[in-house]
């Protein structure tokens, strides 16, 4: 039906901004979620710099969203938005899974965290929620606290954070 071409065309534009600016700064997809998608740094190619490039990435991938999201509105078409989590951290990276099938995959405590990040943005008025580890981590990024929130797993409340000049992904 055209209800599902139209939505699948909105899947298929919308994951395409996502992706491009990940491959771009070195990142690795892990699969896609939906509408959405799973990245990591540093693997399989180790690189020191890997928060500062998922920094790096997630910023363009609000500009993006935010071009694309202007050539709907001016076809007509309804917006949408881009929430993004990103935390750093040791994780276990490789094959995954059974006999029945294994994937590439990244599994670990900031990963889960990095999620927990995104669904938190649904509440804020940023795109981009940096966990306390990536903010350690971004160096010369200027980033303003949104939120204090006792994540799972930690006893006191952690401060996120996002970018201080980000616009949003919505026009």
């Amino acid at each position: 039906s055209a209800g599902l071409q139209d939505a699948a065309q909105l899947t298929r534009e919308f994951l395409h901004c996502l992706t491009e600016p990940i491959f771009a700064h070195g990142g690795t997809l892990d699969k896609y979620t939906g509408d959405g998608l799973v990245a990591f740094w540093g693997a399989p190619l180790a690189r020191s710099d890997h928060t500062r490039q998922a920094l790096e990435a997630s910023r363009e991938i609000v500009q993006a969203v935010r071009r694309w999201n202007e050539a709907r509105i001016a076809q007509g078409k309804l917006p949408a938005r881009v929430r993004i989590g990103i935390e750093s951290g040791p994780v276990l990276v490789g094959d995954l899974g059974t006999s029945f099938r294994s994937t590439y995959t990244a599994v670990g405590d900031c990963i889960n965290l990095a999620a927990k990040l995104q669904a938190t943005a649904k509440t804020l008025q940023c795109d981009v929620v940096i966990g306390p580890q990536a903010a350690q981590a971004a160096g010369s990024f200027e980033l303003v606290p949104v939120a204090q929130l006792q994540l799972p797993g930690f006893n006191n409340t952690s401060v996120l954070w996002s970018f201080s000049d980000m616009r949003s992904s919505l026009p």
